[in-house]
């Protein structure tokens, strides 16, 4: 049935598709009267799209001589000139009102969502406006609010001197594969761990700034034994290096808290956080006055200590046990990949040829081995690459709160370090 009203921008409730009923634009199967002309829904919505929308900027695709077919238009220009031509009018659009409000059952849901609406009480959080766990830890703002600027200038130069300075090669690691003077290159840099590890009782701005330095110092020192890696232009290492310092950094420290677990000089609550100290989660006093103005206890809502360290895959390294060798192998490639993923460009291109250079390598290492089947042995290293991005997805999200609730009052000279710190 078709509206009473022909210069009605919408046919009648009532109005049904009919299959004797043509529409005038498409000549496909009609509903109703439509802006003054008999049309199908689709090409109704279409003109209202372009009454509403980008009808002006639509151009012919061939010479104007465009025509429907089969009940489909292909020339979007072509198609609003019709409507135009038989009529069509703007005049009468609602712009308050949705597409799809001529349908009967449309409107009969809706009228039904309204009636549950009403009868459900007001809550703080449609009342406000806010989610509940924001309205509830919300802070006041403060008009002059203090900043802590961390400035990585001094630690970068040191890294540039790194990244210019050839390693020290001894005879017999000249012949050694990548992968094998890569492990060489991570006992190198743990040279200096100890056993018997001083247990840290605070830890606040000082020691947190140590911990990033040493962690930045140590990847670009045994990334500098990556022979491919080592060839690059200066500027390509430099970026690489801002991208993965810290995943490395906290994975290596993670399989060495493995380690110490493993060996009895580390407690199960316990991280080893540097070369010659450790902390204890559950004793350790976190001096952060310096970064927020939050509590201990409300920062544990977005940050706390085993989340942050990534304690859940200490585990995992205890019961995977890698070697030396496949440890090389599991930072490297999760490090390349994320920086490719980051950086992309010519930078995907090249930590993907580093990838396939070590994929060579750790198949040279197994065939040394005697393993001529290790996918399975590959597939449980790769599970903990898998783990610490699932952890690390699960961090982003209460990160990406303290931030909306303003947790966080630290600004760094070089923020692009942090890109993949969460």
């Amino acid at each position: 049935m078709s509206c009473s009203t022909p210069s009605s921008s919408e046919c009648s409730i009532e109005s049904f598709e009919n299959n004797d009923f043509k529409c005038e634009i498409c000549l496909g199967k009609g509903h109703g009267n439509h802006f003054g002309v008999n049309t199908c829904r689709a090409c109704a919505a279409f003109f209202r799209r372009m009454i509403l929308g980008t009808g002006h900027r639509q151009k012919c695709r061939l010479q104007k001589t465009c025509r429907p077919k089969n009940g489909r238009w292909f020339c979007k220009k072509c198609r609003l000139e019709k409507c135009y031509d038989l009529g069509m009018t703007p005049d009468n659009i609602q712009y308050d009102r949705d597409a799809f409000q001529s349908s009967q059952l449309f409107l009969e849901n809706r009228r039904k969502r309204k009636i549950e609406e009403e009868n459900i009480p007001t809550s703080v959080e449609k009342f406000m406006g806010v989610p509940h766990l924001i309205f509830q830890f919300r802070k006041e703002k403060y008009s002059k609010q203090l900043w802590t600027y961390i400035d990585f200038g001094p630690f970068l130069e040191d890294v540039e001197i790194v990244l210019k300075t050839e390693p020290e090669f001894e005879a017999k690691t000249l012949r050694m594969t990548t992968i094998e003077k890569l492990t060489y290159g991570l006992k190198q840099v743990r040279r200096k761990q100890q056993n018997h590890l001083y247990l840290m009782n605070n830890f606040g701005k000082e020691e947190t700034c140590s911990l990033w330095k040493s962690q930045l110092m140590s990847t670009a020192n045994w990334i500098m034994y990556f022979n491919e890696f080592r060839k690059l232009p200066f500027h390509q290492k430099f970026e690489m290096i801002k991208c993965m310092w810290n995943v490395w950094g906290r994975l290596e420290r993670l399989s060495m808290t493995a380690e110490m677990r493993v060996n009895g000089l580390c407690g199960k609550r316990q991280f080893v956080v540097s070369h010659d100290s450790l902390i204890d989660y559950d004793e350790v006093a976190c001096d952060t006055q310096w970064s927020t103005s939050y509590t201990q206890e409300e920062l544990k809502m977005f940050l706390d200590p085993p989340t942050y360290y990534g304690e859940p895959l200490v585990e995992s390294f205890i019961n995977i046990n890698p070697t030396d060798t496949e440890l090389v192998f599991l930072l490297s490639n999760l490090c390349l990949r994320l920086t490719g993923k980051k950086l992309g460009g010519e930078f995907e291109e090249i930590t993907q040829k580093l990838q396939d250079v070590l994929a060579d390598s750790l198949h040279k290492y197994y065939k040394q081995m005697e393993m001529s089947r290790y996918a399975h042995r590959l597939a449980k290293l790769l599970t903990i690459s898998n783990e610490w991005l699932a952890l690390m997805n699960r961090r982003k999200e209460r990160i990406h709160i303290a931030y909306i609730l303003d947790a966080f009052h630290v600004k760094f000279s070089h923020p692009e370090l942090f890109q993949y710190s969460c």
